[in-house]
Formats: C-alpha cells, structure tokens, sequence
C-alpha cells in the first residue's frame, strides 16, 4: 500500500491522465491544417523552387527545404492531426520536465502541465501551422540557456529562425543579456556560433538553388512593406484581448521575482516568443508563446509568499481571490469554447474539397498543369496536379498586388485545359473578382463550363 501512494507515482499518472485528456480533447476537436504545410511541400518536391515559383513570406522550415512535410509523410490532413497531438504530447513533456527543474517540485510542474491542457486548445490549439512546431524547438532552448549550454542555445534559437523569422527578436534578446550580464567574448562567440549554423546552411541552400533574391524579397521587403499595409488583418476585439490580456499579462507578476535567474529568462523568452503577434493577431499565433506563459504564472505564485510581513495576510487574501477569479473566468471561457468547437469538421477538406479533387482527377491527368482560381489552393496536391507557368501564390489581395501580371503571364504561356473557378471568392472582404480582375477576365473569355461542384466551375479551354 505505501508503495501504491508514493507521492512520485501519483504524480506521474496525474501526468499520464493529462497526456491522455489533451489527446482525447484535440481528437475530438474541430480540426484546421494550414494549407500551406500540404501545397508548399508538394510543389516544391516537384521541382518548383521556392521563393522564385512558389511565393511565400516565411522563412523554410519544413515547407520549403529538402526535408519537409511531403516526404516526411505529411500527406493527409488524418496524418496532420496525428502530428498536432504528438506536438502537443512532446510539449507537455517537456513543460513537466522543466517545470521540475525550475520549481524543483512535481506537483507545481503539474500545474504547468495542467494550465497548458486548459489553455493550449483554447488558443486555437485545433489549428496546426508553423507557429504549432515552434515549442518543441523554444522549450528545449530555454532549458538549454538555463543550463548555460551556450552554444546549444544559439542553435535551437538558430533553428526556430529558420522555421520562422519571428524568432529574431527573441534570439537578440539572447544576444543583449549576455551583453548585460558582461560575459566574456568567447561566450557571445559560442552562442552567435550556434545560431548563425542552421542560418547559414539555409543561405547556402537559397543560393545553391538560386533563389536568394527572390527570398529576400518576399520574406524581409515584402513584409515590411506590401504587407505590413495590406495583410495584417482584421483589429482584435476588446473580447480577444481581454483574454490575451488574463492568459498573457499575468504571467508579468513574475517581474516582483526579477532578480532571480529563472524569472530574468522566463521573461526574455515569454516577452520573445510574444512579439512574433507583431504580424497578425490570430490565437495560433501565441502557441509558442504559451509554454512559458504558464511557466512564468506557476513561477509568479510564490512571489506573494514573500510580501512584507504586514501585508503578507492581505497579500495571501488577495492571491486566493485572484485564482479564485482566474479559474472561474477559465471555466466560463472554456466551457463557451468547447461549445462551439466540438464536431468533426475539418477545414479546408470537408467533402464538398474532396468531391472536387477527384472531379480534377477525372479531367486531368497526374502531373498534369492546371490552375485553380478562387478555390482551395491545396488542390493541386489533392488532384495530383500542378499549376500552370510553373509559379503558385495564395490568392490573397496582398500577394495578387505584386503577383498577378506573373500569373496570368505563366496562364496565358502554358494554356492549360484544365481551369478551376470560383468566383464567389471572398478573402478579407475583397472579391477575387476585384482583385484578380485580369484573371478573371481572361478566364472567361477562353474557357467554358464543363461541371461543377458547389460554386466552383470546372473549366475546359475553349477550341
């Protein structure tokens, strides 16, 4: 009996019960695999090159590099969902892990674990993009800079760059505590060491495969310019920032922790991983950030223990009201979110998707150039297709303001026989048929219906 009660193995299978709840919860959640993560693959394992074919403002990754999502086996978004939960299963891990080591006890490890099971899905943790790859690489960088494993640090850092340049701030955030702690030359060396390595191998490759200005283009001059007008999305709600705002700003209590190391990295990493928002505000996009978001509440706890002695029974009264208040809000959110995210659906490849990539089947032949204008971009992988003039974009307004005269060059160059249409298309308040005019126009003129699925027209080139 007293072996079945050690305080050790109870903690392990309250850890077990959590990875099986956060695995039960993510299968029964609505499901969202970025398009991006199946197209960009594909085409660019048939030949496309990034960059200069295939357009896109992110940094490689697992997209865009000879490694990537497609050979990987990435194929199906059944395949994409076992990797959310496997994700998500490393990081809870490695919360554990990390949370032992920083609180040096299990049960506050726990309440990591625990935290993150409640807050991880609410913030679209249903959604699988780059951003949901990131803590497996930050989590194993914080540990390692907490370690002093210096040249560990600036590789793992160094890596998470190359998945996304929103990581570049908190790898200078790195670089100036090292500055401010007056290390020696030889230790800002080791780091800038480690995190320049998997930079430079990308360079290399960019320019191996010579498409370096073209990335340069699209992932530093674009962004700043084109898109920084055009692409940043819709302003959040004050109901989306209040809930940033619980989530997110408690954790800065810590701050009355300062002082002590574990505190000073927390907030370098959290304050790091947060300014990735900079880009869009979209909840996916505060995965990375999250981890220590929870490390750093469970951290910032303790600190009111510690309150002057006459305030500490005030100080006490008013923390046991705060988590009161905190876990009420949590379970009045969550219980609105799991209201609505229930279900079985997966976006982007719902039956009406799938209906018609094997309509393009029928059509076309494997290999076989095509265009799809207005529909899922991702159905060039799904129908084993590929798009016409060799050069593929998402069809957003941002990327059609540069994009588009290359595109109806490349349609016009290739006349596929094959057109997918839909000009219902709506992105961002904007009809396709206002910002892809041309295409449009051209379309129409030189094709006609063949069939139909929904609103998407399957076109055949007039004779």
């Amino acid at each position: 009996m007293t072996n079945f009660f050690d305080g050790r193995k109870i903690i392990y299978l309250f850890l077990g019960l959590i990875l099986l709840t956060h695995i039960l919860i993510l299968s029964k959640l609505i499901y969202f695999p970025y398009p991006e993560l199946f197209i960009y693959p594909y085409l660019t394992n048939h030949g496309l090159k990034p960059y200069s074919q295939i357009i896109d403002q992110h940094f490689p990754g697992l997209m865009f590099l000879p490694l990537n999502l497609d050979n990987l086996g990435m194929t199906t978004p059944e395949i994409a969902r076992i990797w959310s939960i496997m994700l998500v299963l490393a990081t809870q891990l490695m919360l554990f892990f990390v949370g032992k080591e920083i609180f040096k006890s299990n049960t506050k490890a726990i309440l990591v674990n625990l935290l993150y099971l409640f807050w991880q899905p609410f913030f679209e943790g249903w959604v699988l993009w780059i951003d949901s790859f990131l803590p497996v690489i930050l989590l194993p960088a914080f540990y390692s800079f907490y370690k002093r494993w210096i040249f560990r640090t600036g590789l793992l850092l160094g890596l998470g760059i190359v998945f996304k340049q929103v990581l570049i701030p908190l790898a200078f955030f790195v670089l100036i505590c090292f500055f401010w702690k007056d290390e020696k030359f030889k230790v800002i060396l080791r780091y800038l060491s480690g995190l320049l390595l998997p930079i430079i191998f990308m360079v290399i490759y960019l320019l191996v495969i010579g498409v370096f200005r073209d990335f340069w283009y699209w992932t530093v001059i674009f962004n700043l310019t084109v898109f920084a007008k055009s692409g940043r999305g819709e302003i959040p709600t004050l109901a989306h920032l209040f809930r940033v705002l619980l989530v997110f700003g408690t954790p800065f209590l810590i701050l009355r922790k300062i002082r002590l190391t574990e505190a000073q990295i927390l907030i370098i990493f959290l304050t790091g991983a947060l300014l990735g928002l900079s880009t869009r505000f979209d909840f996916v996009h505060f995965q990375p950030a999250l981890p220590f978001a929870v490390l750093a509440f469970v951290y910032s706890l303790g600190s009111f223990n510690k309150s002057p002695q006459a305030y500490q029974a005030w100080s006490g009264r008013l923390k046991i009201v705060g988590i009161f208040g905190y876990f009420l809000i949590l379970f009045w959110w969550l219980n609105i979110f799991y209201k609505g995210h229930l279900g079985n659906r997966v976006i982007a490849f719902d039956s009406q998707i799938k209906e018609l990539a094997v309509k393009i089947k029928d059509y076309t032949t494997p290999g076989e150039k095509i265009f799809v204008f207005g529909r899922e971009p991702h159905l060039y992988q799904m129908s084993e297709t590929l798009p016409a003039g060799d050069v593929f974009v998402f069809q957003f307004p941002w990327f059609f303001q540069v994009a588009e005269k290359r595109i109806l060059e490349g349609i016009i160059r290739d006349q596929p026989q094959i057109v997918i249409s839909d000009r219902t298309t709506e992105i961002e308040n904007q009809k396709i048929t206002d910002f892809g005019r041309t295409i449009d126009q051209y379309i129409n003129e030189n094709y006609q219906k063949i069939d139909n699925v929904g609103t998407a027209d399957i076109l055949r080139r007039k004779s």
